[in-house]
């Protein structure tokens, strides 16, 4: 489905691990109003976040092409940013057998 990040108020624990496992980016908002202030069918641009994440500070998402900007955070873990990076739990654990089987 092309589905590259999921921004939400909150997650469940479950389905939040879930989308890592899958290499979609879970995002929460840093002001929960800005939820408010999204329309179905905006386009969300994030540009970068390979480096971003790892940073682990908050950042800006462009919203449509009116320059409004939304502040997201994530509460990833160093293993699960490497498991995004890699794209996914299967690409992750397929890296790690062909390391060590070199």
């Amino acid at each position: 489905l092309g589905l590259r990040m999921v921004i939400a108020k909150s997650f469940a624990r479950i389905h939040w691990q879930n989308l890592i496992n899958f290499g979609v980016l879970p995002l929460t908002f840093e002001k929960v109003d800005d939820y408010d202030a999204l329309e179905q069918g905006q386009m969300l641009r994030l540009t970068g976040w390979q480096d971003k994440i790892q940073r682990g500070e908050p950042f800006d998402i462009e919203v449509g092409s009116n320059n409004q900007r939304i502040r997201v955070r994530h509460d990833l873990s160093g293993r699960q940013i490497k498991v995004l990076l890699e794209g996914g739990l299967i690409e992750w654990m397929k890296h790690r057998m062909h390391e060590t089987a070199a």
